[in-house]
């Protein structure tokens, strides 16, 4: 016997066989008397066998017609007697191995047909060893022990030929699921499970279903990844403009912000500067309120010059009046003197002197008068001189009091200006604090969204290389027709 091929039963010879169940020549010397047995019972056993197929539908649908069943019971009856025609050789193996490989292709099951030896044994084998006087039990137990190692030899090829189909077919499915697994393996899903023997339509169905939903999957996975990356380079690149436009903003809020900044510190500046103008507008105003003052004493003291020239000039009046007086009476005293002659010369030159000094005095009182006179006029303009800068002093000072309060008004205004530019400043700031930190995050963003698009584009690179079927179709359609369906 071949130790390689012994592990399986349809590897094994018709020798190896009659071999394992002992056959010797003592065995088939006994197969006449068994051959005579099944010729006389043999057939009743095989009415009863069909009588049961008959009665059971599911066994009886096997056969289109009785005629079929009958054509079965007699090529059976037949087998079992070239089975005991003499020496077991390889025509009877094949027909044996025929007959296991016909009932497994018909779907009997082995119970159904190693009945037929139960029956076959139960009818031949009372007959085989039944009581004799004339036939020793040796040769009767000979012809048993003949008759059960043929029957469970011919069984044994029988479920043989069982064991061959089933193997067959249980090869056929793992080839069927290992083609359709290496599908799989290398991304094939346009492949279906077809061909598989009879009885696993469960698993074909099955396979079929789960494949469907896998394709079903790979295209919905293939169409979102297509969407994904069309989508996500939209937004890579809307992600660019984004950037780029707030990194603008940054950059044009951060210059308004600086130039906000060098306008809150020039009103600041300017506040600071009309402060200080205010404050020169009021010592102006209260000097010019010191020179009005000033002014109006001199305006005073004008009058009181112009008072006392009046005096003056009135007490030269008198003294002119008195030497006019004087000068006339020295003439008369002159006069007289002539009269009196030697005695009055003395007197007369007296008088005469007196006139004399009366006329230099009128002079010289005429003199002062028009020089008062002068002065009195020179002081009139000069105290009108006087009024009229007191006048505009009073002008300077009002129109300085009123420059004064706007000016003030103004370092007011300025102050708050620069208060709330300050405020304006601090918010710029902050927005451009807040600008900046969005130029991040969009750059962040921007970043993800590139991300986002190379891995949609890996995993669309990914499912190309995947073949399916949509909708039963075996078409494999390209992506843009994935997408448009």
């Amino acid at each position: 016997m071949d130790t390689e091929n012994a592990t399986g039963s349809t590897e094994l010879t018709l020798e190896d066989r009659l071999t394992a169940f002992n056959f010797t020549k003592t065995t088939f010397s006994a197969f006449p008397r068994v051959r005579k047995a099944i010729k006389q019972h043999g057939a009743s056993a095989l009415a009863d066998l069909y009588d049961f197929i008959r009665s059971k539908p599911m066994l009886a649908k096997m056969f289109r017609s009785d005629a079929m069943m009958g054509e079965a019971r007699k090529k059976q009856f037949n087998h079992w007697m070239n089975l005991f025609a003499g020496p077991v050789g390889e025509d009877y193996n094949k027909a044996a191995h025929r007959i296991g490989t016909v009932h497994a292709a018909i779907g009997l099951a082995p119970t159904w047909y190693i009945s037929s030896y139960a029956r076959m044994l139960e009818a031949t084998l009372p007959a085989v060893i039944g009581r004799s006087v004339t036939d020793p039990f040796g040769n009767r137990s000979k012809a048993a022990n003949a008759l059960i190692k043929a029957s469970l030899l011919d069984m044994d090829i029988a479920l043989s030929a069982y064991f061959d189909v089933e193997e067959a077919k249980r090869r056929k499915v793992i080839d069927g699921v290992s083609k359709a697994l290496d599908h799989l393996a290398s991304g094939n899903f346009s492949q279906r499970m077809a061909d598989l023997p009879e009885g696993y339509e469960a698993l074909s169905r099955d396979f079929e279903a789960m494949r469907m939903r896998v394709c079903e999957t790979l295209a919905q996975v293939k169409h979102t990844a297509t969407e994904i990356q069309a989508e996500s380079t939209d937004i890579s690149v809307a992600a660019d403009d984004l950037s780029q436009r707030t990194a603008q903003q940054a950059a044009n809020l951060e210059q308004s912000a600086a130039a906000m900044a060098e306008i809150t510190q020039a009103v600041q500046d300017s506040a600071v500067d009309t402060s200080k103008a205010d404050e020169a507008v009021s010592l102006a105003r209260d000097e010019a309120v010191s020179g009005g003052a000033v002014v109006s004493e001199a305006v005073s003291a004008m009058d009181a010059i112009e008072r006392s020239s009046a005096e003056i000039t009135e007490i030269i009046t008198m003294i002119d009046g008195i030497a006019f007086q004087t000068n006339i009476l020295a003439l008369n005293a002159g006069v007289e003197a002539a009269r009196a002659g030697d005695a009055g010369r003395g007197f007369g030159i007296v008088a005469a002197e007196v006139r004399s000094l009366a006329q230099r005095t009128a002079e010289a009182a005429n003199e002062v008068k028009k020089r008062v006179n002068a002065s009195s006029e020179q002081i009139g303009v000069g105290v009108e001189l006087v009024k009229s800068s007191g006048d505009s002093l009073e002008r300077i000072i009002s129109s300085v009091a009123e420059a004064s309060s706007a000016i003030r008004t103004i370092a007011e205004s300025a102050q708050q200006q620069a208060r709330a530019l300050q405020q304006v400043n601090i918010g710029l700031s902050e927005m451009d604090q807040v600008t900046q930190q969005n130029a991040a995050m969009v750059e962040q963003t921007t970043a993800g969204a590139r991300s986002l698009a190379e891995e949609a584009t890996d995993l669309a690179d990914m499912m190309a290389g995947f073949q399916f079927e949509i909708g039963g179709s075996q078409d494999i359609r390209p992506i843009e027709q994935l997408r448009a369906a």
